[in-house]
């Protein structure tokens, strides 16, 4: 079994921090935090998505795609309302 940076947790941690970061950004009503709430949960679904590349298909990698495809539409739907100064 091989382990990524010589840490056998790193990809069970990776796992968990991924939805993390998802699920903080998801409740974020203002809308600069939102901003990079999303950043930050984009990298962490990027970087485990990544990790699991080779992998055998499954059902993390469904739940990786459907987090990013939500992350869109959520930026997409903060950028157009931006208030106004």
């Amino acid at each position: 079994m091989s382990h990524s940076s010589g840490n056998p947790l790193n990809s069970a941690a990776s796992h968990a921090t991924w939805r993390e970061f998802y699920w903080a950004a998801l409740p974020e009503l203002d809308n600069t935090k939102l901003l990079q709430r999303i950043s930050d949960a984009r990298h962490a679904i990027l970087k485990r998505a990544e990790e699991i590349l080779a992998a055998s298909p499954s059902a993390e990698r469904g739940a990786l795609n459907d987090a990013l495809r939500s992350l869109k539409v959520l930026e997409e739907t903060t950028a157009r309302e931006k208030p106004a100064a």
